[in-house]
């Protein structure tokens, strides 16, 4: 009994030892943490130019918001469109034009740009490479950026991930010898253009320009570098083009485009002085005058020379409101020169915290971060032209990764292991708000506590303190992601993540998500699982009761468990035509379904009975609905959607039980005020062409409406008809003649015309300035001909399968 008595005690000693070790490491693992909050918040708390109640009313109405939000607007120009070096655009346009009949510019040509960092190499081929004229001269187009540190497979891989092959699977698991091969075989029998942009190395470019076929068919390759020397070591006998600073003109014309900055003569002339001809010093300079309607931050120290291009960047991100600096900061987690889904992005920042749903919203933080020159808007929506994707500058990129790794909030290490050591990388020791990886294009984004006290780790990962995991790996085909199970797999089992917020596995290849996945993340907000090549999603999933956004997207799954219904939080769904199964009772209460739901997007109802009817007409905030249905349920669906006074856009379509389309019986939807976009694709019948909306702001008809009236000989389309900039006529067979009033579609850039077999003229296009493509499918061939001989300007018009004839390629570029 003694003895017994001693051991127990010494094991209730042991015990006690123990926890107390693990109370102080815990401890300590807190003061580090609170002294990494207050450094934090003082770095983000502080608003130099901004009185102090202006940060407590943000909430508030726009005019007693903060001064600097609100201000500045995005303008509507991309990324691409150039001010101040339309010289340089057209001669690299010229270096890059093919004439069929020129054999000398046929052969396979290198065209080096070469300037120092950040004068606007990057942005000047762009604004080239997203033409409309050069994507149709061009079978393949591809851009590559190049990290500072790369090898060879690494440039096989990314050229051959955007060539056409459709076969191609696991390319960083095949041998460079192989690679090379097949990148030979792939370019032979294309006329491509392949841009290295950032090129600060040219050695392992020796052996990748043997691979580059000249089969003397146009090919193009474009190299940027701030290296003078790398041209004449690639091809001696080209001469580069060279980019120089803006001289006092080109920089006035670029301030300009900052708005209220040109009406202040003074204000320019201390702008322009302090940025030496630096595009993005202008900008960034110009912004922050535009967003304070003041001069004085940025005629502060206006006696102070050789203001450095870092300097002006740290001006503008600490003039930055408090609330927008970690929407910018988090930015950086994108790979360097990415393009940005704004979808995705501005989900993202709502499931983190960044931004909320009311006062400070995704789309107010993103306006001021572009009306500021801090992130540039890549493309936008055709109909809406609301911002469809975003890039932060390169140079801006690399400043946001060490601020934020200097404020504790990001750690990168690199792995010596990996074949790009530029993107890839893993977690370090010490206490972080943001811990990235990246591996192939993806990284993992969390908080980590320190490796001596957390024992839960996964490659590198403290699973316990994961708040966020983003994947950027696209690759559409090839083995299942590994790691992703095996993270997945660990979540599960350790059941305490509870601070995970986002799991966003967009693109990964056919991820296993385990059955028990939604009983053990039950505080995540963002679960997006779009170009996933998934069949099902665990029943599970409804267990999350704070789930705010579920992306189904372009996957296979096709049936959703009742389930999701318990998710109270869910405001937005993405499907692709899911139908929902048998268990849903439509006789349930309002209470039980998600009144937060904004966006139900790719719903499928299949009979006029569906209980999913029932359910849709208790969607109250429902906002965007994308919906197809059997014939027979068209006319019940439209008359559930009376009592949806939230909803603001409708895509409606309608498909016979062979899944093509078919006729769209509507009910009278004159009252349905509120909705301003509205796209119908099936056969619309003359009487509903006065059922619809009346406030239509974008209206889109796919075999649908003009089709229909069968005597229909003309279409006129007068001013006030139609303010978009895309333009779409289709199955239209009844017209012979159409005619554009001259005060109409003066916006209009894009016009295609599709099946419209009797139509031969359109008159009136030529007052139309910002007309860029016309594109003509299954027409006449004597509509081709009056189109262009109507057209005094240089539009490109392409043609595909005309009714008589296809006209040459010649003729083709040559309009």
């Amino acid at each position: 009994m003694s003895h017994k008595s001693r051991f127990a005690k010494i094991r209730a000693l042991v015990h006690f030892m123990s926890l107390r070790m693990r109370a102080w490491a815990t401890e300590k693992m807190a003061l580090r943490f609170i002294t990494s909050l207050e450094d934090l918040s003082t770095h983000l708390s502080p608003v130099q130019d901004l009185p102090p109640c202006d940060l407590l009313n943000l909430d508030e109405n726009a005019s007693s918001r903060n001064v600097h939000l609100g201000n500045v607007r995005w303008n509507g120009n991309v990324e691409s469109d150039i001010v101040g070096r339309e010289d340089g655009e057209r001669e690299l346009l010229a270096r890059l034009t093919v004439q069929d009949n020129d054999q000398d510019t046929l052969r396979l040509r290198f065209v080096s740009v070469v300037g120092e960092e950040a004068i606007g190499k990057t942005a000047l081929v762009r604004s080239v490479f997203n033409r409309l004229d050069i994507d149709h001269s061009f079978q393949c187009r591809v851009w590559v950026h190049v990290p500072e540190e790369f090898t060879l497979k690494d440039l096989l891989v990314r050229i051959l991930k955007q060539t056409p092959q459709q076969e191609l699977k696991d390319l960083e698991h095949i041998k460079e010898e192989n690679l090379k091969e097949i990148l030979h075989k792939s370019l032979m029998e294309l006329r491509y253009l392949i841009v290295f942009d950032n090129l600060h190395e040219a050695n392992v470019m020796d052996e990748l320009m043997i691979l580059l076929v000249d089969s003397k068919n146009g090919s193009r390759v474009v190299i940027t570098t701030p290296v003078p020397e790398i041209p004449a070591l690639i091809d001696p006998w080209a001469s580069p083009l060279k980019l120089n600073k803006l001289d006092a003109d080109q920089s006035k014309r670029l301030l300009r485009q900052c708005g209220p900055v040109a009406e202040d003569p003074g204000l320019m002339a201390g702008i322009l002085s302090k940025c030496s001809g630096s595009p993005l010093s202008i900008l960034l300079l110009g912004g922050i005058a535009a967003a304070s309607n003041d001069s004085s931050p940025v005629m502060e120290d206006q006696h102070a020379d050789n203001h450095t291009l870092h300097d002006i960047v740290s001006l503008s991100y600490h003039k930055l409101p408090s609330l927008v600096k970690p929407c910018l900061l988090s930015l950086c987690l994108f790979p360097k020169d990415k393009e940005i889904p704004t979808r995705r992005l501005f989900r993202q920042w709502l499931a983190k915290g960044l931004v909320e749903a009311v006062g400070f919203t995704a789309i107010a933080c993103f306006e001021e971060l572009v009306g500021r020159n801090l992130v540039q808007v890549v493309r936008r929506r055709k109909l809406s032209g609301r911002p469809k994707s975003c890039r932060v500058p390169s140079f801006l990129h690399d400043f946001l990764c060490k601020m934020a790794t200097q404020l504790r909030l990001l750690q990168i290490h690199s792995d010596t292991q990996c074949t790009n050591h530029s993107e890839e990388s893993k977690v370090v020791n010490g206490c972080s708000s943001w811990i990235v990886k990246y591996q192939d294009d993806y990284y993992h984004q969390g908080f980590q506590k320190s490796a001596e006290t957390e024992d839960h780790q996964h490659s590198g990962i403290h699973l316990q303190h994961l708040r966020s995991y983003v994947s950027f790996k696209t690759q559409k085909h090839g083995t299942r992601s590994r790691e992703v199970e095996e993270l997945l797999r660990s979540l599960i089992a350790k059941a305490d993540c509870c601070l995970l917020r986002v799991l966003d596995l967009e693109g990964v290849y056919k991820p296993s998500l385990p059955a028990g996945l939604g009983n053990v993340l039950l505080n995540l907000r963002y679960l997006g699982l779009r170009w996933a090549v998934l069949d099902s999603i665990p029943e599970s999933v409804g267990n999350m009761s704070r789930l705010e956004t579920l992306d189904l997207k372009h996957t296979k799954v096709r049936n959703l468990p009742s389930s999701i219904w318990k998710a109270k939080s869910l405001q937005h769904l993405y499907m692709n035509e899911v139908c929902f199964n048998k268990s849903t009772n439509h006789r349930a209460p309002l209470a039980e379904y998600p009144n937060n739901l904004q966006t139900f997007w790719g719903l499928y109802v299949g009979a006029a009975k569906s209980p999913m009817l029932d359910v849709l007409s208790k969607l109250s905030s429902l906002e965007k609905l994308g919906l197809t249905c059997n014939s027979p349920a068209v006319k019940e669906a439209t008359e559930c959607m009376l009592r949806l006074t939230m909803l603001r856009s409708l895509k409606l379509r309608s498909r016979d039980l062979f899944g093509q389309p078919s006729d769209l019986n509507l009910s009278n939807m004159t009252g349905l005020e509120w909705i301003s976009e509205l796209y119908l694709l099936g056969g619309l019948p003359e009487a509903s062409l006065g059922h619809l909306p009346r406030k239509l702001k974008i209206l889109t008809l796919s075999l649908s409406g003009l089709g229909k009236f069968e005597s229909l000989e003309i279409l006129n389309l007068f001013a006030g008809s139609y303010n978009g900039r895309v333009l779409g006529c289709s199955a239209s067979q009844g017209v012979k003649e159409a005619y554009v009033d001259k005060t109409a579609l003066c916006c209009l850039e894009e016009l295609e015309i599709k099946r419209c077999g009797r139509l031969t003229s359109i008159y009136s296009l030529d007052h139309i300035e910002s007309l860029k493509q016309i594109r003509l499918i299954e027409v006449k061939e004597k509509l081709a001909k009056n189109i262009k001989d109507g057209l005094p300007r240089r539009v490109f018009i392409k043609e595909d399968q005309l009714v008589i004839s296809r006209l040459s390629a010649q003729a083709t570029q040559d309009n």
